[in-house]
């Protein structure tokens, strides 16, 4: 359906023939009507399938002209990059409607500022709760006039924490309205909200195939958790993107891979939720100029960022929900060009792909980790070409040639220095080979063994540390691991005897948080009446007196 088809006046027409819209999406062509025909609303909805104009297009439509200029229109987001965004939208479909005025409202700001912008009246509020709160609190903000309220992705607000502040702003809001909710996501604080607050609202959901991702490739790279950072700097190696983003599914996480990407000289920067609004916007400028290769980032605070050429996106951690992944990949293969999803992966995530390839209906490919040897041809192929380059333009100041000369002079071998400088640049991450994660083995017998790691609360070490570093690196179950107990300085773990071998050979090359692991065998092994079950790794061993009998 063509959006002239629809009952929009001519101004907002104009405005949407000018942005080059078409043809309606699923949830334009479903919403819209439904809007101007002044029904209540929730919009099932994925980012990047036009709901902005859904909504946007038939309340500009329906704006009365009022002599007070109070707000008819409402639009709650999450965060101050979604209301930037809505806000810039919602002003390209009003370019033609005479003296109508959005005004957005968010923190990170001065609150005078938007007071002054108040004062002059507007038609539509675009904001963030936080900061809603406050001005209404003020009284610089009334809804005495308020003919519709929006919104926009909800899950997201409860995610952030936004409960409270949302329930406290519906409740001094005029009765008599028309609302409109979009999510994602559905979770029963959601259906609590519409419950309560919608009046026999119409549920229109996204059609699965606009959830397809025909020109995205997506590669799947299996790895343990512990080799995930190596990996992912490999990988970038690998595939040398001029722009990336890398998702991750916690703060922490985004702060770990930032500070270890920069430090091998990645131009990387990191955005979550509790970085300063200041910082987040000079970071995220940064990035849509081109003057960051790499932002990782959550998903929530990746929310309003609008890249055209992404090459790739990482996901360093499947997404918590999977409906997430669309998003995420959803931002290469823009503007008609091909775009690059990675995807890592532990063993015991191997069932998620299926589910992923069922989500977006497309085959995901399951790649063996880039080899040693491939990565370095890819990286030394560009150095040359870099160097060759270089000489070619000669683009070599002065200072580096008497720098070189002086080196020379001082006895230096000019093939020895030229070797040192380009390791110095390559790094020894090129030099070092990721294993591909060893195959689980099932412990068939019910003897199990002792083994003493050095390394303790003092470390920082828990007991899902132990059995997922031993599991992982020696491929067994974790359910095969028996009893731990953690002391200040040392760890016990009953392990399978038929593994022991393998398991001390393993465990004494890997690290844990962080820490080199020396591990050796307590005692020799005794038999139990079965095989501990998992959830005893939780226990503490028991006292020393009641191995007397089995240790010798």
């Amino acid at each position: 359906m063509h959006f002239n088809e629809l009952n929009l006046n001519e101004h907002l027409l104009r405005a949407v023939e000018e942005l080059g819209y078409e043809s309606c999406t699923f949830i334009q062509e479903k919403a819209i009507p439904l809007v101007l025909d002044g029904h209540d609303l929730i919009g099932q909805s994925q980012t990047g399938t036009g709901k902005t104009a859904a909504f946007g297009l038939p309340l500009l439509n329906k704006l009365e002209t009022l002599d007070k200029r109070q707000p008819q229109i409402l639009i709650i987001t999450p965060t101050r990059e979604l209301t930037m965004q809505v806000t810039q939208e919602m002003r390209k479909f009003a370019k033609y409607l005479e003296g109508v005025r959005i005004v957005p409202i968010y923190g990170g700001e001065p609150i005078t500022s938007q007071i002054r912008d108040l004062k002059g009246g507007a038609d539509v509020i675009v904001g963030t709760p936080g900061r809603l709160i406050d001005h209404m609190e003020r009284h610089t903000l009334k809804f005495s006039q308020l003919k519709a309220l929006v919104l926009d992705e909800a899950d997201e607000m409860l995610k952030l924490g936004f409960k409270d502040e949302i329930e406290a702003i519906l409740k001094q809001l005029p009765e008599e309205k028309q609302f409109l909710l979009f999510s994602a996501t559905m979770p029963q604080p959601i259906l609590d909200i519409t419950g309560e607050y919608l009046k026999e609202p119409v549920h229109i959901r996204t059609k699965q195939k606009e959830m397809t991702v025909n020109t995205i490739h997506q590669i799947v790279y299996e790895t343990n958790q512990g080799d995930k950072s190596n990996v992912l700097v490999q990988l970038l190696e690998y595939h040398r993107p001029d722009s990336a983003m890398i998702f991750c599914n916690t703060k922490k996480m985004v702060d770990d891979i930032t500070g270890i990407l920069t430090a091998k000289g990645y131009n990387a920067a990191g955005i979550h939720g509790d970085l300063k609004q200041e910082m987040r916007t000079l970071v995220m400028d940064r990035f849509k100029a081109k003057k960051l290769n790499i932002l990782v980032c959550t998903d929530v605070a990746a929310r309003g960022i609008d890249v055209d050429a992404l090459d790739v996106v990482i996901n360093y951690d499947v997404p918590q929900e999977t409906e997430y992944y669309v998003h995420r990949i959803g931002r290469t293969g823009r503007a008609g060009k091909d775009g690059l999803s990675l995807t890592l992966i532990t063993p015991r995530q191997r069932f998620v792909i299926s589910i992923l390839e069922k989500l977006t209906k497309a085959t995901i490919d399951r790649q063996p980790l880039p080899t040693l040897a491939q990565i370095q041809a890819v990286r030394f192929d560009h150095l040359s070409q870099d160097i060759k380059k270089s000489l070619e333009v000669g683009a070599i100041p002065n200072e580096i040639k008497a720098l070189t000369e002086s080196l020379i002079d001082q006895g230096m071998d000019p093939i020895a220095m030229t070797q040192a400088l380009l390791y110095k640049m390559v790094g020894e991450d090129l030099f070092k080979e990721v294993k591909a994660p060893v195959e689980q083995k099932r412990a068939k017998r019910v003897h199990v063994t002792g083994i003493q790691l050095d390394v303790g609360k003092k470390h920082g070490v828990a007991p899902a540390h132990l059995v997922s570093a031993i599991a992982e690196a020696c491929g067994i179950s974790g359910r095969d691991i028996g009893k731990i107990r953690i002391t200040e300085h040392n760890s016990m773990v009953e392990v399978p005897s038929e593994f022991l071998d393998d398991i001390l050979s393993v465990v004494n090359e890997i690290t844990i948080k962080g820490y080199k692991v020396k591990a050796f065998v307590l005692d020799r092994p005794y038999t139990e009446a079965k095989r501990p079950a998992y959830h005893e790794s939780h226990n503490a061993f028991p006292n020393k007196h009641r191995y007397k009998g089995k240790y010798k």
